[in-house]
């Protein structure tokens, strides 16, 4: 557990359901693998949202995984894919989403800082 100002790294699986930031005890299920790691700060830093999928994310022109970000969560200012995901930012204000982030990318520029309510993962 991190102590305060210390980075947290939480967890939330697509196939429980389940969110926690003390591990991924009681979070993820048997054979669910990473499907993307967001951050609150450029360059991967800061706190971490790791967004774990039941398998490899198929190309298949949909996306197949959403995740709702919780208001003290939708902070996004790095991403990660993982498992063949693509990451995608949908936002409140109905501006078209952003995306697909393929790779690694360590700066979402201002444009999408602090603004996410919502991940897609494809």
């Amino acid at each position: 557990m991190a102590s305060a100002g210390e980075p947290r790294q939480c967890h939330y699986s697509t196939t429980t359901r389940h969110y926690g930031c003390n591990g991924t005890r009681g979070v993820t299920a048997s054979g669910d693998i990473i499907g993307a790691s967001l951050f609150t700060g450029q360059n991967f830093t800061g706190n971490e949202l790791t967004i774990w999928v039941p398998r490899p994310c198929p190309k298949n022109n949909f996306v197949d995984y959403f995740v709702t970000l919780h208001a003290s969560r939708k902070k996004v200012m790095s991403v990660q894919p993982w498992s063949t995901c693509w990451i995608w930012l949908y936002y409140k204000d109905g501006r078209p989403r952003s995306g697909p982030y393929e790779d690694n990318t360590p700066d979402l520029g201002s444009y999408n800082d602090n603004e996410a309510v919502m991940v897609g993962l494809s």
